[in-house]
C-alpha cells in the first residue's frame, strides 16, 4: 500500500516481545507494519493516529497471549479494528493466538492462527507471513457479490440448456406479442 502500512499490529504487554519480533520479520520481507512502539511519536493524537493506521492497513493483526488482559488502549484498538473490518471487506482481521489460550469472545468469529512460539522460537513468524500471503492470494482471486450473481446466473442458464439438450427438445424462446396498428 503506497504511503501506508500494510499491517496493523495490536498486542498486549505479554505479547510485546512477539510484536517486536513479528514487526522485524514483516519489514525484512518488505511488508510495512504499524505498531505503536515504533510509529507513535510524542505530540501525536494517539486516537487519530490509531484510526489513520487502521484505515491504511490491509491486515489487522491482534496478538493474544496467555496473560492477555485488555487495557483501555487495546480495547480502543480492537474496537477500531473490528469496526473497519466490518465496514471494509478488503480489510482482513487475523487473530494470532499464542499457546493454548482462548481468543477473547469478540475474536471467536474469525479463524485464528495458533502459534506455539516456544516450540518454534525462530520460525513462528513464517507462519504469520504464510497466512498473510494466503489471505492476499485469496483476495486477489476473490469474486465480488455482483460477479457471483452473474456467474450463478450463467451457471443456471448453462444448466437449463444442458437439461434441454438431454431431453432433446430445446425450449422455444418466449414470443413477444406484436402490436397491430388499429
Amino acid at each position: 500500500m503506497a504511503g501506508g502500512s500494510s499491517v496493523f499490529i495490536s498486542y498486549a504487554a505479554d505479547t510485546k516481545p512477539r510484536a517486536q519480533e513479528l514487526t522485524q520479520a514483516l519489514e525484512s520481507q518488505g511488508i510495512e507494519a504499524w505498531v505503536d512502539f515504533k510509529d507513535l511519536r510524542p505530540g501525536q493524537r494517539w486516537k487519530d493516529e490509531l484510526e489513520r493506521a487502521i484505515g491504511e492497513a490491509r491486515w489487522l493483526l491482534v496478538l493474544v497471549g496467555p496473560g492477555n488482559r485488555a487495557t483501555a488502549w487495546q480495547e480502543a484498538e480492537w474496537s477500531a479494528a473490528l469496526t473497519r473490518s466490518w465496514a471494509d471487506h478488503d480489510k482482513r482481521l487475523l487473530p494470532v493466538i499464542f499457546g493454548h489460550t482462548e481468543p477473547p469472545p469478540f475474536l471467536r468469529n474469525w479463524v485464528s492462527l495458533r502459534i506455539d512460539a516456544e516450540k518454534e522460537p525462530g520460525t513462528w513468524t513464517r507462519h504469520v507471513l504464510d497466512a498473510l500471503r494466503s489471505v492476499r492470494n485469496e483476495a486477489a482471486h476473490d469474486v465480488g457479490v455482483q460477479s457471483r450473481r452473474e456467474r450463478q446466473r450463467r451457471f443456471d442458464e448453462i444448466g437449463r440448456v444442458a437439461e434441454e439438450l438431454r431431453e432433446g427438445q430445446p425450449a422455444e424462446p418466449p414470443i413477444e406479442p406484436k402490436t397491430r396498428p388499429e
